[in-house]
């Protein structure tokens, strides 16, 4: 590799409570972290980079809400890509009709992650190194990754209320992180969300403010990072300029210097791919 060389695209394809779908290319790989669409839209944003479900090699699975699995069955009978995903997410889709039918038919597709609850193994797999994240969220057995390609990390990490110290120890100075950011507390709590619902996303088992996410992110960036992605950015309980100046306020606190990192707000529909 020559200095200076791109070795790693990511395009955001969605992100949000409607759909979260992630591609990523490498030299030697091409796959998604979750498949939150419709296989229509990902193949409609993949043909805009010259890609194809049809050469997805594998698909990460953060966990089984819908809006991160909505497109996985279609995608799979257009694929022959392989699934990674716990046990306890794999357990979540067994409450879907449709899903049993494809399993029992297409097992051999389905890699677990886990053997025992938050027992994660790492894996390698083609050019990449691939680290699954313990999350803490209302779903069976969440998990984000870290993605390692040569000297490129990259973090994916939305659905979650709490990051756990020996996931920020793992995480330190990527070349990217897609990181949710989802709330601003204030405009949730006075939003016309059930009283329920606002509690149990300020729970550790909920979604990160924008200040916990950026106060994380203040102390995990470091001489490598290039980009900060914003992710899972709620439509109804906050505004991208209050995550731009919560973000600048934080690492100025701080003293960060964020001078080369390029900060990009995640939308519902997808992003310009970068280059890594």
């Amino acid at each position: 590799m020559t200095k200076g060389e791109k070795i790693m695209l990511i395009k955001v394809l969605a992100s949000g409570s409607s759909g979260n779908s992630c591609f990523i290319k490498t030299k030697h790989a091409k796959f998604l972290i979750d498949v939150g669409i419709t296989k229509k839209k990902i193949e409609d944003e993949l043909n805009k980079i010259n890609e194809s479900i049809v050469n997805l090699d594998f698909i990460l699975i953060t966990h089984e809400h819908i809006d991160h699995i909505k497109g996985l069955l279609m995608v799979l009978k257009y694929s022959k890509a392989l699934v990674y995903l716990t046990l306890g997410t794999l357990e979540g889709l067994f409450e879907r009709e449709d899903f049993v039918k494809f399993y029992n038919l297409n097992k051999e597709r389905f890699i677990i992650l886990s053997k025992n609850g938050n027992d994660y193994y790492e894996f390698n797999l083609l050019d990449l190194n691939i680290k699954p994240l313990i999350a803490f969220h209302d779903a069976k057995e969440p998990v984000g990754f870290l993605i390692c390609n040569e000297n490129k990390k990259v973090t994916y990490l939305t659905d979650t209320g709490y990051i756990h110290q020996d996931v920020m120890n793992l995480i330190k100075d990527c070349t990217c992180y897609i990181f949710e950011t989802n709330h601003d507390p204030e405009i949730l709590m006075n939003s016309s969300r059930p009283y329920q619902l606002k509690m149990r996303i300020l729970s550790d088992y909920g979604h990160l403010s924008n200040a916990d996410s950026l106060y994380a992110l203040a102390n995990l960036v470091g001489k490598n990072t290039k980009y900060i992605i914003c992710a899972h950015i709620s439509s109804e309980c906050n505004l991208r300029e209050i995550i731009l100046l919560t973000y600048k306020k934080i690492f100025q606190k701080l003293g960060i210097d964020n001078t080369n990192i390029k900060l990009v707000m995640s939308l519902p529909n997808a992003l310009e791919a970068i280059e890594l």
